[in-house]
């Protein structure tokens, strides 16, 4: 091999190998490509995820779809006996929904302050002071005894006093499930008592949510839809739990099954005069 060949064999290989380099690096940079695109995809995802509604009641709302939809779900999926049971446990949540959300709306519409923040609502000590200042009244010096659980020569303050006897009062007045739950006449027993059951895991959580709308356009939108969405997740239960669907058809599917069916039909019946088949003949039984 002369000079000159082997000249050109070394550029060849050379050639081959920043070749084979580019080839390398464009995939590298391909590769690098993709994984940025994948990760842009994702925080686009993510941002879309976490986009939130213009309304702060439909925001609150779907948070709390989110804590009660699955606990419905279990126990509405529990009645499988019969579906009048599930009407009845349906019809009893979405009532005492109604029932539970009615008072606290009115109490919203007369200037209560369920749901305000605790800065909008009167302080107790600085209530206490102005009314001293106005009435010129001593303090109410009261000493607990022993039995009480405090130091007998402990003395509190008027302020503290009215603080304890509105939590105490608070305490007493909490709502219970049972004080909403309404029950309805002529449905079904089972599917009452599984809703009342379902009614008190979820009574708590709904009543905070609507109670912290003070705004009542928030509060229309968050009513309106809460009962929309209970009774459309309902049929979506119900659709889940009906395992035998029925197949599509089509009419002329339908007509050609019923000419294959009347066919079949005369086939099997026997034209009048027409001999019958002879039966075979039995054999002898050996003995």
């Amino acid at each position: 091999m002369t000079e000159i060949e082997l000249l050109r064999e070394h550029i060849r290989d050379v050639l081959r190998k920043e070749k084979k380099k580019q080839k390398a690096e464009l995939m590298e940079e391909k590769l690098l490509e993709y994984q940025l695109r994948k990760e842009i995809r994702k925080i686009i995802k993510e941002a879309e995820d976490i986009v939130t509604h213009e309304s702060t009641g439909i925001n609150v709302l779907a948070d709390l779809l989110e804590t009660i939809i699955p606990i419905l779900k279990s126990f509405y999926k529990k009645l499988g006996t019969d579906i009048q049971q599930r009407k009845s446990f349906r019809a009893h949540i979405v009532k005492s929904v109604q029932n539970m959300l009615a008072p606290i709306s009115v109490m919203f519409k007369a200037g209560g302050t369920v749901g305000k923040p605790e800065e909008e609502r009167p302080d107790v000590a600085d209530q206490e002071l102005v009314e001293e200042d106005e009435t010129n009244e001593d303090i109410d010096i009261k000493i607990k005894g022993k039995d009480d659980g405090e130091d007998p020569a402990f003395i509190p303050l008027k302020a503290d006093r009215k603080e304890k006897e509105e939590a105490d009062a608070q305490q007493q007045e909490e709502p219970k499930p049972e004080d909403a739950f309404v029950k309805i006449e002529g449905e079904d027993e089972t599917g009452r008592n599984i809703a009342l059951q379902a009614f008190k895991r979820v009574e708590k959580q709904t009543r905070e949510a609507y109670s912290i709308l003070a705004n009542e356009e928030d509060r229309d939108l968050f009513y309106t839809y809460l009962i929309t969405n209970l009774k459309l997740y309902f049929d979506k239960f119900e659709d889940e739990l009906q395992t035998m669907v029925k197949e599509p058809t089509t009419a002329e599917y339908e007509q050609e099954k019923n000419k294959k069916e009347a066919g079949l039909e005369q086939a099997a019946t026997p034209e009048a005069g027409a001999e019958l088949p002879t039966p075979p003949a039995e054999e002898p039984q050996k003995i």
